[in-house]
């Protein structure tokens, strides 16, 4: 378990303590468990799958052992009604979280999956984010500059491509970071130490390190 797991879980055990004490001395009348919603939504910073739950189920029997603790103020049906419909809502919560935590890790798998994809893609593939190329495959660090210590990563890639050209990729970027599927055929792509070439071009929107971005294939113009 990581050290942010680590401190998570002590700050959920620290705010179920906290809570089961203020709830055991206050009335029944008074919804002091209300506060188990803090924990519960910590979970979402905890690295356990199955962690809403779990909190859920101690939130439960803490509920259920505050019952026949606190001070009795009000009729005990009523109380325990009160208590069985919020142990429902806690429960509803912790499947809501528990199903934003498993689309995220989707997400992450995704990610993992169509990097080892593009990296080995036949295709120049880069993803471009915040005026800046974030990732370049092999293939198009081939096509970019033979030479390994010159690598197009962080820089812009509009700069790279010839000056007539430029505003339509910046629109086609525009586009692709708003959900379209855009293309444009026959740029110009400025080469350090090459020839230039002349490229086809896709974009198309992407998550990537958890970001929105546009991801680029680009193949050699066989026209040109």
């Amino acid at each position: 378990m990581g050290a942010d797991n680590i401190r998570i879980s002590f700050e959920i055990l620290v705010c179920l303590t906290i809570i089961f004490f203020v709830d055991i001395n206050t009335p029944l009348g008074l919804s002091a468990w209300i506060l188990y919603f803090i924990p519960l939504f910590l979970t979402l910073y905890l690295e356990v799958r199955n962690g809403p739950f779990y909190v859920t189920g101690i939130i439960i029997v803490l509920i259920a052992a505050s019952f026949f603790l606190s001070p009795q103020d009000m009729s005990p049906l009523y109380a325990l009604l009160n208590r069985i419909f919020f142990s429902c809502m806690l429960a509803a919560s912790a499947c809501l979280i528990w199903n934003y935590k498993m689309s995220g890790e989707n997400l992450k798998k995704s990610e993992k999956n169509y990097r080892i994809l593009t990296e080995w893609s036949p295709d120049a593939v880069i993803v471009y984010r915040d005026g800046a190329i974030r990732y370049a495959n092999r293939a198009f660090l081939r096509l970019f500059d033979p030479d390994p210590a010159s690598t197009p990563v962080g820089k812009d890639i509009l700069d790279m491509i010839q000056p007539e050209r430029k505003e339509i990729v910046r629109e086609r970027i525009r586009q692709a970071s708003l959900g379209a599927q855009v293309e444009v055929s026959d740029v110009l792509l400025m080469r350090p130490a090459r020839s230039n070439v002349r490229l086809d071009m896709v974009f198309r929107e992407i998550c990537w390190d958890g970001s929105l971005g546009v991801l680029i294939l680009s193949r050699i113009n066989d026209s040109a």
